[in-house]
């Protein structure tokens, strides 16, 4: 039973509707857990006058949606390659991180969707549904794990332990999905028209897998190192973000989306596209969380304040 499922997440983009519906299962439960939460545990009827929603949390949506927005279409007017899809979506995804960092999963996801139905009205380009996918998934999964942010220097330990967890997770659940990649008749398979050996392609998952764990734990070491507890509780968190969302919304949801825009055969398409973000992963995740922390360190005290 467990081979036929896995067999069926590698045909087609099935292993993108899987990656979507996982987000959305987890934005039901968050719900469901939020209901519970302030209908019961807090006070009844506070539930549908939530101050997650109060006047000065709708100014700041509209802010960063208006920043989003507005930086996203400046910089294609300097850049017009930025209307190709993946690179607009990575430009929006900025803000659209920081705000679910900041106000959490739900206002997260609400920027998400408006900034991305603004942008393709302001910048006409490739539509696909991926691409909505991937600005809901960016404000939701931002805003799950931001409360990593609350946890002081002796409990970074646990934000480690969630970021070493989840790529071992990750990491083997890919690798095993990956194993029933439908090779030809010489055992290859093809990515961007070039014939590759099946069994390279989950090497090369766990290759970078662990390049990313190294990563992790050599960083850590620098910042105690020299006794810099309070960038370690601001860079922790945002490389959470940036796996989680890297590997449950680029690598997987994103592909959808660049299959469709580059690709004739989406099937082959879809796994070229995933192989090439896997690729990429270590680099990116470098580059937002140096990216997110500069940015989240000059707005989160003027938001605060």
């Amino acid at each position: 039973m467990m081979d036929n499922f896995l067999k069926w997440l590698m045909s087609g983009n099935h292993l993108a509707y899987a990656s979507s519906l996982l987000t959305f299962c987890c934005l039901a439960l968050f719900g469901l857990g939020s209901f519970i939460y302030k209908k019961y545990l807090v006070r009844k009827g506070e539930f549908f006058i939530s101050p997650t929603f109060n006047t000065k949390n709708i100014t700041y949506m509209g802010i960063m949606i208006a920043c989003s927005v507005s930086v996203t279409v400046v910089i294609s007017l300097v850049a017009p390659i930025t209307v190709f899809p993946p690179i607009r979506v990575a430009f929006e995804g900025i803000m659209i991180k920081i705000t679910g960092m900041i106000f959490g999963p739900i206002i997260g996801l609400i920027v998400g969707l408006i900034t991305e139905l603004l942008t393709m009205l302001f910048i006409p380009s490739f539509i696909h549904p991926a691409y909505f996918l991937v600005a809901i998934g960016f404000g939701f999964w931002a805003g799950m794990a931001s409360f990593t942010f609350k946890l002081k220097s002796k409990q970074q330990w646990i934000t480690i332990t969630i970021i070493t967890l989840f790529i071992i997770a990750a990491t083997a659940f890919l690798y095993n999905t990956l194993q029933y990649l439908t090779p030809d008749e010489n055992g290859n398979v093809k990515l961007f028209g070039i014939a590759v050996k099946k069994e390279l392609i989950p090497m090369l998952f766990i290759i970078m897998m662990g390049i990313l764990l190294s990563i992790c734990y050599i960083m850590c070491g620098i910042f105690v190192l020299l006794k810099k507890q309070k960038w370690l509780e601001i860079i922790l968190p945002i490389f959470l973000i940036c796996i989680v969302t890297e590997i449950l919304i680029t690598v997987l949801t994103a592909a959808w989306g660049d299959a469709g825009l580059l690709t004739s055969n989406t099937d082959d398409g879809y796994i070229s596209m995933v192989a090439l973000r896997v690729v990429q992963i270590p680099l990116k995740i470098i580059f937002n969380t140096a990216l997110l922390a500069t940015v989240y360190s000059v707005l989160r005290p003027l938001i605060k304040k």
